[in-house]
């Protein structure tokens, strides 16, 4: 077992990057390994300090020459006091600053890939081994030159962490039953799909809500579609929450109708409270929820296949309770353990220990996945 690793974020707040890092960095120091988690800061600190992680303040803002020096320096004499086995990067910003420490200091550099869709998503090559989210991920990175002997596979798995099992102390309630979709609201994650699919299926259920959670830059055009629509009063705009899971568990169907998705924890977060689940045929969406098998799924872009699906578990109670009860089936590898089991093969590749593959590829796939 790889005895310390420095994780490096741009920050700790909110996001499906964030939580996955800070989720592996808790099930690792509990595991005994000595963990230092750097980033500029924020609301999950003191998660981290309570579970034994070690956090130092680091700004990672490389848009400036002497701040990038800046910021070079201090991961160096970083490095230098933790002494860690591996370097392990979840951003880009991260990822450089490894790159440069690292072959200074000669430490091997991992990066995982959260954010595919992004322009700067390339600069994660540095890593001594590149970590897709998913196997349709990797496909994806395979297809823009990310080199093969590389790149490997540790799909997400939060289930079961210490962050995600915290309560609010003071949860927000919501009102009826309800249909929810909880991510940024940003143009690819497909919200404006979801509040015309609600409007095209409103009528059919007029007691349901239609709840949408999360902050973005879409935030102002999505509440004045949402206001245009007949069933203005039945749509709740929520802002950014600090605990999804208390959303989820008031919440009847989950939605994430997004355009691209690497992996999409909002769809692992939803299964677990026991939402029935909708989502786009995209990514890792697709990928969770299997040929139909634990939710529905559809074409991106089709709010009208949305609301088909939305009408009918909105009219029809057992089909409802059904859809949920499959949504809950089949989460065993999403726990934490399992992925931080992974990443330690992974680490194992790098550090130069017993080379472990890791996992998540069918047998039959034509990629292989060791390092």
């Amino acid at each position: 077992m790889t005895a310390s690793v420095l994780h490096l974020a741009n920050h700790c707040e909110r996001g499906g990057n964030v939580h996955l890092a800070v989720d592996l960095a808790c099930e690792q120091a509990a595991r005994g390994q000595r963990v230092t988690f750097a980033s500029a800061g924020g609301r999950y600190t003191a998660l981290l300090e309570r579970c034994g992680v070690r956090h130092v303040l680091l700004e990672q803002n490389l848009r400036r020459r002497w701040g990038a020096a800046r910021a070079a320096g201090r991961t160096i004499a970083l490095c230098r006091d933790c002494r860690p086995d591996v370097i392990h990067a979840h951003m880009m910003s991260g990822a450089v600053l490894g790159a440069i420490a690292g072959r200074l200091l000669g430490l091997p550099l991992v990066t995982t890939v959260h954010n595919s869709f992004d322009r700067h998503a390339w600069l994660m090559r540095l890593g001594d081994a590149i970590v897709a989210v998913s196997r349709s991920d990797r496909e994806l990175l395979l297809a823009r030159g990310f080199p093969a002997r590389r790149l490997v596979v540790v799909v997400n798995g939060t289930l079961g962490s210490v962050r995600s099992q915290e309560a609010s102390p003071a949860p927000v309630r919501l009102r009826g039953p309800c249909v929810t979709s909880l991510c940024g609201l940003e143009r690819r994650k497909g919200v404006q799909d979801v509040i015309e699919a609600f409007r095209l299926a409103a009528s059919a259920a007029p007691g349901w809500r239609l709840v949408i959670a999360g902050d973005g830059p879409e935030r102002e055009a999505l509440g004045q579609q949402a206001g245009g629509t007949p069933c203005a009063d039945r749509i709740d705009f929520l802002g950014n929450v600090d605990e999804p899971r208390q959303i989820l568990l008031q919440s009847d169907i989950f939605v994430l109708a997004s355009y691209s998705e690497p992996f999409g924890l909002g769809i692992l977060e939803a299964r677990e409270a026991g939402c029935a689940v909708l989502g786009s045929r995209v990514g890792g969406i697709a990928e969770q929820l299997g040929p139909d098998r634990f939710g529905l799924t559809f074409p991106p872009g089709r709010p009208d296949l949305i609301a088909v699906e939305l009408r009918r578990l909105m009219t029809d109670a057992p089909a409802l309770e059904a859809a949920k009860s499959v949504a809950r089936e089949g989460l065993a590898e999403y726990h934490v353990g399992r992925m931080a089991d992974d990443y330690a093969a992974v680490y194992a590749g790098v550090t130069g220990g017993a080379r472990v593959a890791a996992p998540a590829v069918p047998a039959d796939s034509p990629q292989s996945l060791r390092l």
